[in-house]
């Protein structure tokens, strides 16, 4: 708990600086300026930074030894309608993926999660209910957040998901003795794709061919509230391209026999 209590320390102190502003001049307000700035950019940092392991300590890509490889991670779901879509895609093109799934979505829709199972595709946490202030959660809601996540795969899949990534990327304090104590590992990306934010397909082609490289873990949503659809008209055309520059799809992590079937890709 050393670092929590650290970073608590830091925004105690931050805040606290603001006292130096009275009485009121000119160097007082430069000089609690630059100790607020400095402080809150240091926060927003451990907060914010995707891969910055000093909150949580996190893998952002996969080790294939000698071979190429990158692993397709999807975001949010899972959605009624653009996530079968994407299934049929990975099936077809035999690409295993990893989906962090959303406990309250996966509980909407327990059959599309079964499915990611049956398909040999790796399940993850991705919270209960996605929310978007994270790292601004109380203790209590935080653990919730993680726990009933867990439990909500755990009814459908029969297996409690290892992988953890919470929305956005987000941080929070207490982050990592809470995953610690779920006996869950954190998993970020090296290469965010953007796609939420309505790049057009070539835009979108272009973001991952031209900056992937070995080991990547690429971050994409299956689910959309505008929906997914230039991600699904890109995908097979990127798979494909991927796969002639010599690239394997694999999981985000290690994944027991328990936690998948792979036959369907035997056949």
């Amino acid at each position: 708990m050393t670092r929590p209590a650290i970073f608590v320390l830091l925004f105690v102190l931050t805040n606290v600086s603001l006292v130096l502003l009275y009485p009121f001049s000119q160097r007082r307000f430069l000089v609690t300026a630059a100790i607020y700035a400095t402080g809150t950019a240091i926060m927003l940092y451990l907060l914010f930074h995707p891969r910055n392991q000093w909150l949580v300590a996190n893998r952002s890509s996969v080790d294939c030894g000698n071979r190429r490889c990158v692993a397709l991670t999807f975001d949010d779901g899972p959605n009624p309608v653009d996530t079968p879509r994407l299934l049929d895609i990975l099936r077809q093109k035999k690409v295993t993926a990893t989906f962090f799934v959303v406990g309250e979505r996966a509980q909407q829709h327990p059959e599309i999660v079964r499915r990611e199972q049956a398909e040999g595709h790796l399940i993850g946490n991705h919270t209960w209910s996605h929310p978007s202030l994270f790292c601004f959660l109380t203790p209590a809601r935080l653990r919730e957040e993680i726990e009933r996540g867990e439990e909500a795969v755990q009814r459908i899949c029969g297996f409690r998901p290892r992988y953890f990534r919470s929305p956005v990327g987000l941080r929070h304090p207490l982050l990592g003795p809470y995953l610690k104590d779920a006996g869950l590992e954190y998993v970020s990306w090296r290469l965010r794709t953007w796609d939420t934010i309505g790049l057009k397909p070539e835009s979108l082609t272009r973001r991952i061919l031209d900056r992937v490289a070995s080991g990547d873990i690429i971050l994409m949503h299956d689910h959309r509230d505008a929906g997914a659809r230039v991600l699904l008209e890109t995908l097979p055309g990127i798979i494909d391209e991927l796969r002639r520059r010599g690239f394997e799809f694999v999981p985000a992590g290690v994944v027991p026999a328990a936690e998948t079937k792979s036959a369907v890709y035997a056949q």
